[in-house]
C-alpha cells in the first residue's frame, strides 16, 4: 500500500511539475501577444515625445546655423534618445522585455488614474492590485452563490428530466443566458436604486466609512448585494442547466439502477454516486464560469459604479492609457492561465483515471 502510495505522489508530482510549467508558459505566450499589440502603439507615443524633445533642443540651442548642422544635430539627439529608449534593439528584443515588464507590473505611472484614498497612488501596480480585490470578491461570491443554487436545482431538474420545474428552468435559461449582465445590471438599478430605494451603488462602502469592524463590514455588504444579485440572476440559470445535463447522464448508468433496486436510500445514490462521478464536470462548469465572468461581466463594475478592474478599464479607455490597459489585461489573462491549471491538477484526485 506504502509502495501504492508512493507511486501516485510521484506521479501526481511529474504531472503537477509539467502542467505549471506549461501554465507558465501559456501565460507568457498570451503575454507577448498582448507585448506584440500595445507595444506598436506604446513605441509609437515614444516617437511622438522624441520628436517634440527634439525639435525643443533645436529651437534652444542658438549655436545651430547652418541646415546641415540642424539635421545632423537632430539625427545624432535621435539616436541618443532612442538607444536610452531602448529602440535601438531588434523588435523581438523589444516586445520581449516590454512582455517582462508586463508581466511584473512594472510599467511606470498613469497620468491620471490613481488609487483609491487614501492612498492615491499612481504607481501602475498599485492601481492594478488595489482594484483586484473588490472585483475578486465580487465575482468570486457571485459565481459560487449562483453555482450553489445551480447545483441544487440541477440536481432536483436530474432527479425528475420533463416536470415542472426541468422545463420551467429550460426557459428561464434560454432567456437568461443569452441576456448581458450589464443590461440586467442597468434593469435592476433602475427599478432598485432609483424607483424603489433598496440598494445603494456606487462606491464600496458608505462615506463616511463606519468606524466599528462590525458596521463597516455590514456596509461593504450592502453595496455589494446589488452587483450580486444582477450576476448570479443570469448565472444561476446557466449553472443550473449544466448540472442538470452533467448529473443526468450518470443517473442513466446500470450501477445507479442497481444501487436503486438494493434498496439504498435515494440521498446516497445522487451525492454518493452520481454527484461523485459527475464532480469533475461540475467543477469544470464553475471554475470556467468564475473565470469567464471576470474576463467577460466586468461591465457590470462600470454599469454600477463600483470601483474594480472593470471600472479601472473603462478610465483607461477613456485616457487611452496603453500602460493601465495592458496590465489589466496582464492580469485577467494570468487568472485564466492559472485558474485552468489548478482545474487540471483537481483531476488528478476527482477521476483516477487521470493518474494512469
Amino acid at each position: 500500500m506504502s509502495s501504492r502510495k508512493q507511486l501516485l505522489g510521484s506521479n501526481f508530482v511529474n504531472y503537477a511539475v509539467r502542467r505549471i510549467i506549461m501554465a507558465f508558459l501559456t501565460f507568457y505566450i498570451c503575454i507577448y501577444v498582448v507585448a506584440i499589440i500595445g507595444n506598436a502603439q506604446f513605441e509609437a507615443t515614444i516617437q511622438s515625445d522624441i520628436t517634440e524633445m527634439v525639435n525643443g533642443a533645436v529651437m534652444g540651442n542658438s549655436e545651430l546655423k547652418s541646415a546641415e548642422a540642424i539635421a545632423d544635430y537632430k539625427r545624432d539627439l535621435r539616436a541618443q534618445l532612442e538607444k536610452r529608449f531602448h529602440l535601438d534593439k531588434p523588435a523581438f528584443v523589444r516586445i520581449g522585455s516590454r512582455a517582462l515588464q508586463i508581466i511584473s507590473l512594472n510599467l511606470g505611472d498613469s497620468q491620471r488614474i490613481t488609487t483609491l484614498y487614501p492612498k492615491r497612488s499612481s504607481h501602475i501596480k498599485d492601481i492594478v492590485l488595489d482594484a483586484l480585490k473588490p472585483t475578486l470578491i465580487l465575482f468570486l461570491s457571485s459565481t459560487l452563490i449562483a453555482a450553489g443554487l445551480g447545483l441544487v436545482l440541477g440536481i432536483q431538474m436530474a432527479r425528475k428530466p420533463g416536470g415542472w420545474l426541468d422545463r420551467t428552468n429550460s426557459l428561464l435559461t434560454m432567456l437568461f443566458v443569452g441576456t448581458p449582465v450589464w443590461w440586467v445590471a442597468s434593469l435592476l438599478m433602475l427599478l432598485l436604486v432609483y424607483i424603489i430605494p433598496v440598494f445603494r451603488v456606487g462606491a464600496l462602502y458608505s462615506s463616511p466609512a463606519p468606524e466599528s469592524a462590525i458596521l463597516l463590514f455590514f456596509d461593504y455588504v450592502y453595496y455589494l448585494l446589488l452587483p450580486i444579485l444582477s450576476i448570479a440572476l443570469v448565472k444561476t440559470w446557466f449553472f443550473a442547466f449544466n448540472t442538470r445535463n452533467i448529473i443526468l447522464a450518470p443517473l442513466q448508468e446500470d450501477y445507479i439502477i442497481a444501487a436503486r433496486g438494493r434498496g439504498i436510500p435515494e440521498r446516497k445514490v445522487l451525492y454518493g454516486h452520481a454527484f461523485a462521478t459527475a464532480a469533475p464536470g461540475l467543477v469544470t462548469v464553475t471554475s470556467l464560469g468564475i473565470v469567464q465572468s471576470l474576463a467577460g461581466d466586468i461591465l457590470v463594475e462600470r454599469v454600477l459604479s463600483r470601483p474594480g478592474l472593470g471600472y479601472t478599464l473603462w478610465q483607461a479607455l477613456q485616457f487611452n492609457d496603453i500602460n493601465l490597459i495592458t496590465a489589466i489585461f496582464a492580469m485577467i489573462a494570468g487568472i485564466y492561465c492559472f485558474t485552468l491549471c489548478l482545474l487540471d491538477l483537481s483531476y488528478f484526485f476527482m477521476d483516477p483515471r487521470i493518474r494512469y
